[in-house]
């Protein structure tokens, strides 16, 4: 023991030792056990809320790109459906305008016949006439 009385270490360091002891102990059950405890409920409950979060961020990746999907699929739907109305439309249209021409071109060519045989109607009685107006002038012109 002669080591311990040249570093200078005596009874006292004993002692001091046993109180230390005995502080740590206390401190452990006392302050170091329940705050390590909360810590580890923390760690445990952020985890937990972690896994849960990356859980729902990968649930809401999916979920968009399933809406995505959709949303593709109902655009490609309404644009085959607005084609086919157009194409319907345009049929309609080319129907009803050969309709209407094939109308009008029936109007134009009865309005011609009937033009026609007023005009040949109109010459027959000038012709018929121009005697009578030629015998007409011709007396005017002689006095009688």
């Amino acid at each position: 023991m002669d080591i311990f009385g040249q570093l200078g270490i005596n009874s006292t360091a004993g002692i001091q030792f046993v109180f230390f002891a005995i502080a740590l102990l206390f401190l452990t059950k006392v302050v170091f056990g329940p705050y390590a405890h909360a810590l580890e409920e923390r760690q445990n409950k952020t985890k937990g809320g972690e896994d849960l979060a990356l859980e729902y961020q990968a649930k809401s990746v999916e979920l968009s790109s399933e809406y995505e999907g959709k949303i593709r699929e109902l655009n490609s739907e309404i644009k085959n459906i607005v084609d086919a109305s157009k194409n319907e439309a345009n049929k309609q249209y080319e129907t009803l305008v050969a309709k209407s021409r094939s109308e009008a071109d029936q109007l134009v060519n009865s309005n011609r016949s009937k033009i026609t045989s007023a005009v040949e109607s109109a010459t027959k009685e000038l012709k018929a006439q121009t005697q009578t107006v030629a015998l007409a002038i011709t007396s005017k012109l002689l006095g009688k």
